[in-house]
């Protein structure tokens, strides 16, 4: 086919066929097929009646972040789709053996009883795992030479891998087992047999090697029915209820029979569903074809939506948002448990949960809903298969599904882009959004302080400050930490959690947005910095406000709304004692254009007296070297060494001192 098509047909309604029928839509007029009577696929929002109100809750796609998931989230950005942030946690319960803990819960997870901080086969494989990242990571970056007598080969296990770094049965019963389960959604024993290269790639990815650096997780407000209904809106011809049973390829078109026998003619045709169907809807598959289709196995999932809280850990301080429970008999059922209400921060104290296996352990009377849900199954076998896929494609036929990669969302959406592209079609590329522009990194900056009245005194140092998505923070452990407690509002929750709410005291409300803050770290324990600037975009990335939060040596703080103009300039009455050289009357010049590969910030003091001080702080950007966070680790101590400094010298010279009022933080607290 040498033009470009423009009836395009997609059989199959998971995320890779809304990506794909999206993006031809562009172009090109789409009919979608799909079997059942809804779209969506793993995209499933159940719409309950509740005490509290009407709650849309997601029993498949549920969570997403903004690392790893470049496709899908340029998809919402497309459609205006508001996101929030999610909680992920993960519990491992035995009830044999009586081994409960959560991680990414503290110390009071990873110790949730009396016996946990006793057994001292859970502190070994708690040592264990950082052993495990470590030997991990040496596969992936030195092409699978581990140490002078051991190689990993391509196709070996994670069975074997665990085999020969000598982990316990412990660590692989209570830790390996339980991870590979809950994140691919299948049977403990299945687990051990991924290929331990291709498992390690996609936890690396994910920020899951290390005890730290794991990516800020979100959910769709709303559920995730809310961008099918927007993918939907998008398309020429959406048949729901219709079974294709047939494709036929010819010279010309693509023959497309449906169970009501009519037969569709297209221009080329993505088949977005699993390998298994889409295998049998082919009239006359190529032997590659039938080889590498017939190659992909999946499992399949009973999935209950319920509210009996018997099926979450037994300690109330190991409940996580992922739960993973072991029964006491080997002939018991393996159930993982996914509590709703955390993941999707429902407006309920009810546990909205949905568990899979175990379907005669949950109270019927608990039970909102039945899912059948499949799940790809990765072997040595499935892998090698996977890698031939592009091979099968047609130039009026292409293959798309979450199978295409590890059987993600992203996956899904990556391999209908591509299957779409495959046969010609473009996603026009949108003018990239204020906040898509914005990357995170470190800057190499300079500070400048500026006395001008009643005599002129300077000072400039050289230092640091990074650039970070406050969905996305970098966590380097004791050398470099983002904490809530440094910021504004509550040190109990999140730092976007509390700038939201401060911004919603002001009325602007993001939808999800995105955050990103120039501020230093928490370094060895300590942290300081005098002006942190947040800047704030709505769901299309436009900026919805900025706010510049003040800190002074004496331990109190001050955040500022601002809404500055193109040149990122704006205006604020001060409202905080910040040196005990000014009192609190005046007004703030502040410069805070959004950051590029250069970043400036600027903050000019006006009085009745004219203009006393200023300060600055401008910056170029340092590439490779973000995930070295002690090369920042001295700046907020040597800023604040250089802060104090220089009012020792003022006052030593007699400048006046000014009274320091109270200070009540605003707002959140």
């Amino acid at each position: 086919m040498t033009s470009t098509p423009r009836r395009i047909g997609v059989v199959g309604s998971g995320v890779a066929g809304l990506t794909a029928a999206y993006v031809a839509s562009r172009t090109a007029h789409v009919t979608l097929f799909e079997a059942d009577d809804r779209l969506g696929g793993h995209a499933d929002t159940h719409v309950v009646d509740s005490p509290d109100g009407e709650l849309r809750i997601d029993t498949g796609f549920i969570v997403h972040n903004r690392r790893t998931y470049p496709t899908l989230l340029r998809l919402f950005a497309e459609l205006g789709i508001a996101t929030q942030p999610s909680e992920m946690s993960l519990s491992v319960s035995d009830q044999g053996s009586g081994v409960e803990y959560a991680g990414a819960l503290g110390a009071t997870g990873l110790f949730p009883t009396r016996s946990s901080l006793r057994s001292a086969d859970h502190w070994r494989m708690l040592a264990a795992i950082p052993r495990f990242h470590r030997r991990a990571r040496a596969v992936l970056s030195a092409g699978g030479h581990v140490g002078d007598d051991y190689d990993v080969d391509a196709d070996q296990t994670l069975r074997e891998f665990l085999a020969d770094g000598g982990f316990s049965d412990h660590f692989v019963r209570h830790f390996m087992e339980p991870l590979v389960a809950a994140v691919w959604s299948c049977d403990p024993e299945t687990s051990l047999d991924y290929p331990a290269r291709y498992l390690f790639t996609f936890l690396e990815h994910h920020g899951m090697l290390g005890v730290f650096g794991s990516p800020q997780w979100r959910t769709v407000t709303g559920g995730s029915g809310t961008y099918v209904a927007a993918v939907a809106a998008e398309l020429q011809s959406v048949r729901t209820g219709t079974k294709v049973t047939s494709v036929r390829e010819l010279s010309d078109r693509v023959e497309v029979t449906d169970g009501n026998g009519e037969v569709h003619a297209f221009d080329a045709v993505v088949v977005a569903t699993h390998p298994s169907h889409a295998l049998t809807m082919l009239e006359s598959p190529t032997t590659e074809q039938a080889e590498v289709l017939g190659a992909l196995p999946y499992s399949a999932n009973t999935a209950l939506l319920h509210t009996d809280t018997s099926l979450l850990p037994h300690a109330t301080n190991a409940r996580s948002s992922w739960n993973f429970q072991r029964p006491a008999t080997p002939t018991g059922q393996v159930t993982v448990t996914y509590d709703l209400t955390r993941l999707q921060r429902l407006p309920t104290d009810t546990h909205y949960l949905v568990t899979l296996g175990g379907e005669d352990l949950v109270d019927p009377a608990s039970v909102i809903d039945r899912m059948e849900y499949e799940h790809p199954l990765y072997t040595p076998a499935s892998v090698a298969a996977q890698r031939r896929l592009p091979s099968i494609d047609t130039d009026r036929v292409a293959f798309a599904g979450a199978y295409h990669g590890w059987g993600f969302h992203e996956d899904g959406a990556r391999s209908g882009l591509a299957a779409a592209t495959r046969l010609g079609l473009t996603w026009p590329a949108s003018t990239p959004s204020a906040a898509a522009r914005v990357e995170p990194g470190i800057f190499r900056t300079t500070i400048r302080h500026t006395r001008r009245t009643p005599f002129e005194r300077s000072f400039e140092h050289s230092s640091h400050l990074w650039l970070v998505d406050l969905d996305d923070l970098p966590d380097h452990g004791a050398v470099a930490r983002f904490e809530a407690r440094d910021h504004l509002g509550r040190p109990d929750t999140t730092i976007r959690a509390n700038v939201e709410e401060f911004l919603a005291l002001h009325d602007v409300e993001l939808d999800g947005g995105r955050i990103v803050m120039a501020a230093n770290p928490r370094s060895l324990g300590y942290c300081f910095n005098p002006i942190s600037v947040f800047w704030c975009f709505d769901a299309s990335g436009a900026p919805a406000a900025t706010v510049v939060e003040v800190h002074n040596t004496y331990g109190d703080r001050h955040a500022y709304l601002v809404h500055p103009d193109e040149q990122g300039r704006a205006r604020t009455d001060k409202a905080m004692y910040v040196s005990p050289f000014h009192g609190v009357d005046g007004h703030y010049e502040l410069a805070v254009p959004i950051p590029d590969d250069r970043l400036a910030v600027a903050v000019t003091l006006h009085t009745a007296d004219g203009r006393p001080f200023s300060a600055t702080v401008t910056g170029e950007r340092e590439s490779g070297v973000e995930a070295r966070g002690w090369r920042t680790a001295g700046a907020a101590l040597r800023s604040s060494a250089l802060i104090r400094a220089h009012g020792i010298w003022l006052w030593a010279r007699r400048l006046p001192v000014r009274p320091r009022p109270a200070h009540h933080q605003e707002g959140v607290r």
